[in-house]
């Protein structure tokens, strides 16, 4: 649930960053380009504790 809500943050925050810049207030532009670094950020984590790095299941010693 927290990714798929993290995905949806994401694909709103481009959207204020991309088609809407002309009409959105500057405050909404900083907002959103803050909230799509965190969004990248989660969703990298997230990746990362999937367990589908194959590094960390054949460590070698």
């Amino acid at each position: 649930m927290l990714m798929w809500s993290t995905v949806v943050t994401f694909l709103l925050s481009l959207m204020a960053i991309g088609p809407l810049r002309a009409s959105a207030p500057s405050w909404l532009l900083s907002g959103a380009e803050l909230a799509a670094v965190i969004s990248v950020f989660a969703l990298v984590c997230f990746l990362e504790s999937s367990g589908g790095n194959t590094d960390r299941s054949n460590p070698t010693a």
